[in-house]
């Protein structure tokens, strides 16, 4: 069984070095190629481009979950860096024992922060989608469309909200055009992972 993909960006040749070593050790990770994708990657956060480095590393592979390295970051600082696309956050003091399990949970598909300053950025998140919706959406409108991103037929929508069917089919159509997707399917597949819906 492989490992774990992972790329180790540090500007400092003996930090690279030694996150490599630790994991290594660990037998969970593998390094692939320069050419090739990997699924996390580890920033120092020492490197006085840390945040070029990482946006360009992001631009170059979208799917990766960088995990940095750093000097402990108060909440503020942890969200700022939740923003900014950082999957989880090791301090350089618990490194040695926390960067595998970490590099692990965030391949996983899990933060690696403190419970706060996830509960804050999922209040901040989910404020920041609802309000995405608002300007361009009618209140009737984003009524129906949670129930269309749930799958319910026109038929049901208009027994729900005590509207004619013709009606729904004329706020599905301004839903569609307004966000600029052909089909309801379409609609699901690009706002139901945005809005964490089920």
């Amino acid at each position: 069984m492989s490992g774990i993909p992972v790329r180790v960006f540090a500007s400092h040749p003996v930090a690279a070095q030694e996150y490599r070593r630790l994991l290594r050790a660990d037998g969970d990770f593998e390094f692939p190629p320069e050419d090739q994708p990997f699924q996390v990657g580890v920033f120092d956060g020492e490197s006085a481009s840390v945040e070029a480095v990482l946006t360009l590393a992001r631009l170059k592979f979208p799917a990766i979950r960088p995990v940095l390295v750093a000097f402990p970051c108060d909440e503020n600082d942890s969200l700022r860096w939740l923003f900014r696309g950082v999957w989880g956050l090791v301090t350089y003091e618990t490194y040695d024992t926390e960067l595998p399990r970490a590099l692990r949970q965030v391949a996983a598909g899990q933060f690696w922060f403190s419970s706060p300053v996830i509960l804050r950025w999922m209040q901040i998140d989910g404020a920041r989608r609802a309000s995405a919706l608002k300007p361009s959406l009618t209140p009737r409108e984003r009524q129906v469309m949670e129930f269309l991103l749930r799958r319910f037929s026109n038929r049901e929508i208009a027994e729900i909200l005590n509207i004619s069917e013709r009606t729904v089919k004329f706020h599905v159509s301004n839903i569609l055009g307004k966000l600029q997707v052909d089909s309801r399917e379409q609609l699901v597949v690009r706002w139901v992972p945005r809005l964490g819906l089920t």
